[in-house]
């Protein structure tokens, strides 16, 4: 299937304003781009994966998720070798298009909205009318609903208290969700009121306070929390609950184990 796009009558809506629609079965390795567009451009894909290029990150794109490029924006997006996409577009702008600004690059549609505008008959004299209700329910697929974004505050939740032990970092657990760091983090801190590494530093000192009350020494306890350097731990510990490692366990040992697991 070549590309298709096709051009739609520019109805002037005021808020979401379709422009353009198509689709394309991209062969291996096709690449678009550097483009820059004056409009929003949204691609979701139907089948197979792909590459976004953008703002100096990949993306890793794939079926049932689409891509947003908005406009200013300069980027590059190219179809996997082995498996090149197959995706469907809509163009549009309005004053409700500049918030796909605030959205990370890649997302994921409770349905294929984009497809429904494409089975809008073209020999309707409603159809942009008609392609634009779609871009509304699309619209508050990704706005009206915030479950998506406590979605991402929970994945970053339950990566941190499985990885606490480990060499941590927010931009890691960005690129593994592929969202912009900056967009993560925003999202977290309005859920829960901590930044990310706040968040995961009183993961690993209530850790460190159980391992401690187990027994274990302080350098094992820091180890065991993520701290390689014990003196980093011991500064940790002491401003977060105003004593030391080594005076707190002192304190609050117990002489078993067992509830380790």
């Amino acid at each position: 299937m070549q590309g298709v796009d096709l051009v739609l009558l520019n109805r002037r809506f005021s808020d979401l304003n379709p422009l353009i629609i198509g689709q394309e079965r991209c062969a291996p390795d096709k690449s678009f781009g550097p483009f820059i567009r004056k409009y929003t451009l949204i691609h979701y894909v139907v089948k197979g994966k792909g590459r976004l290029y953008k703002n100096g990150r990949v993306y890793n794109v794939s079926a049932g998720q689409a891509f947003i490029l908005c406009p200013g924006e300069m980027s590059v997006y190219s179809a996997e070798p082995s498996d090149p996409w197959y995706y469907q577009w809509v163009g549009f702008d309005g004053n409700l298009s500049k918030k796909f600004a605030e959205l990370p690059p890649v997302v994921t549609f409770s349905s294929n909205w984009i497809g429904m505008m494409l089975d809008r008959p073209s020999e309707s004299a409603m159809r942009e009318y008609e392609i634009a209700s779609l871009l509304f329910r699309m619209y508050a697929d990704l706005f009206a609903d915030k479950k998506h974004n406590n979605h991402y505050v929970r994945r970053v939740s339950d990566y941190i208290k499985a990885q606490y032990m480990q060499d941590v970092r927010v931009e890691d657990i960005a690129e593994r969700m592929n969202l912009d760091r900056r967009y993560l983090s925003r999202i977290f801190k309005a859920s829960t009121g901590m930044t990310i590494q706040e968040y995961l530093i009183s993961v690993r000192m209530e850790e460190a306070k159980r391992s401690l009350r187990l027994g274990f020494s302080v350098s094992e306890s820091a180890l065991m929390c993520g701290y390689p350097d014990v003196c980093n731990f011991s500064k940790m510990f002491k401003s977060k609950f105003g004593t030391s490692p080594g005076k707190w366990r002192a304190e609050n040992m117990t002489d078993s184990r067992s509830d380790i697991g």
